[in-house]
């Protein structure tokens, strides 16, 4: 009995973390590829700029961060829910909870719920414009990669014994 409430909880805190850790931290590694100047500049004012002190990069990483999360939230949990805890009790019931297969369906997963976010967006009636922001189009299959390899970590399916 108290093995199975800490499996639960490892489950509820893995399907609430991973996503917004996940999408985090790809918003700052996405600010620092596509935005460099935001993250290693500082503004003095409009025509001046100077380089940026440690705390003030990590303030803006955080920043950046945080928007990430913001939007774990609201794209990273449905597909969570959605698509990524019926491919989990799917894995357990097959007895395939090493990692690899968890990393490449969160991959698909994540791709899928960038392309879903384009269509609502508008974002394919300007095809140029979108290939303009390269990395961006990763952003979801790297979101979802690192988000279910976050998952595996935190749920720890191979500990969890098959039906």
């Amino acid at each position: 009995m108290t093995q199975d409430w800490k499996q639960w909880l490892r489950l509820i805190l893995a399907v609430l973390f991973a996503p917004i850790l996940a999408a985090g931290l790809v918003a700052a590694l996405l600010a620092i590829i596509m935005v460099p100047d935001l993250v290693f500049q500082t503004e003095i004012d409009s025509a001046a700029s100077r380089p940026a002190t440690a705390p003030e990069i990590m303030a803006s990483l955080f920043g950046f961060g945080a928007i990430g999360g913001a939007m774990g939230f609201v794209l990273g949990w449905p597909a969570m829910i959605l698509g990524g805890l019926p491919v989990h009790a799917w894995l357990v019931r097959k007895g395939r909870t090493d990692w690899l297969p968890y990393a490449l369906i969160g991959l698909g997963v994540g791709a899928i719920t960038m392309l879903i976010y384009l269509l609502a967006t508008g974002s394919w009636r300007d095809p140029m414009g979108l290939l303009d922001g390269g990395p961006l189009l990763l952003s979801g299959p790297l979101t979802g990669f690192l988000a279910a390899s976050l998952f595996w970590l935190i749920r720890l399916p191979p500990r969890i014994p098959a039906p």
